[in-house]
């Protein structure tokens, strides 16, 4: 058994569009906490490219059939006779022209798969009919599993205009943060050590201290020195001077002292 080098660099090449298409899916949906093989990765690229070359071969043969029926008929000659890479060769300007398709569309399709992933649409149109959650209830489904942690479900973004504010109670001494929550690590529920990030933060010795605010661009907290954390989302309106003050009255709630 003898190594092809030439069938291992076009097996490599025809998942690239895999390889976009998963990173892609996993800029807008979190990846899987549980970590995967080597195999199963590659698995991922293989079934995204596999996806892509079906819908675009399909695309790209009706598209060459309709303007050039010669070229589809010597690429169906040189597949019958074995002469793809000669074909491809010869005609390399749409062999380039497939594959940056290609590259495209596996950008595309990881992009539908990760929005599919965070919003489920159709799982959701699915529950708006009662004889389908019926059904579910006959089998014994009375709710979906949620891969996601609940880290993650409580304080993501579920609307474009949104934004959150916490106020994390510290442990030990029961000093108070507040702020607007900038980002935050997505790590298992069983994982203590997750850092989060405020903006517009302000400080108190204790709950019931007033606060002050605190002079920097941010403040950088791990929830493993969390004791407790209140969250509060809102909505913000479509002109600055309006987020502004929202974010002004917010932070005036939240920077009032607990029995206040």
């Amino acid at each position: 058994m003898t190594f092809d080098v030439t069938g291992l660099l076009i097996f490599l090449l025809a998942i690239v569009p895999g390889f976009i298409a998963q990173q892609a899916r996993h800029s807008i949906s979190p990846r899987s906490l549980q970590q995967k093989s080597v195999i199963e990765e590659t698995g991922e690229y293989v079934l995204n490219s596999v996806i892509v070359h079906l819908v675009l071969l399909a695309a790209f043969g009706f598209s060459i059939g309709t303007l050039s029926p010669s070229i589809l008929a010597s690429a169906n000659n040189s597949l019958r006779e074995r002469r793809v890479l000669a074909w491809a060769w010869d005609h390399h300007y749409l062999t380039l022209l497939y594959f940056l398709l290609s590259l495209g569309a596996g950008f595309a399709l990881g992009m539908t798969r990760g929005v599919l992933a965070l919003n489920q649409p159709i799982r959701k149109w699915l529950l708006d009919f009662g004889w389908f959650r019926g059904l579910l209830a006959r089998v014994g489904v009375l709710s979906f599993l949620e891969e996601e942690p609940v880290w993650y479900g409580v304080l993501r973004q579920d609307h474009k205009d949104e934004i959150t504010f916490i106020r994390p109670k510290m442990k030990g001494r029961g000093d108070v943060y507040t702020g607007e929550l900038k980002s935050y690590g997505i790590l298992p529920d069983s994982e203590r050590e997750k850092d989060f990030y405020l903006v517009n933060a302000y400080y108190a010795v204790s709950a019931d201290a007033p606060f002050r605010h605190i002079e920097a661009d941010g403040i950088l907290l791990n929830f493993a020195d969390v004791e407790v954390i209140e969250v509060m989302k809102r909505l913000l309106v479509a002109n600055p001077v309006g987020e502004r003050q929202l974010a002004a009255a917010e932070q005036s709630t939240l920077s009032r002292p607990s029995g206040s």
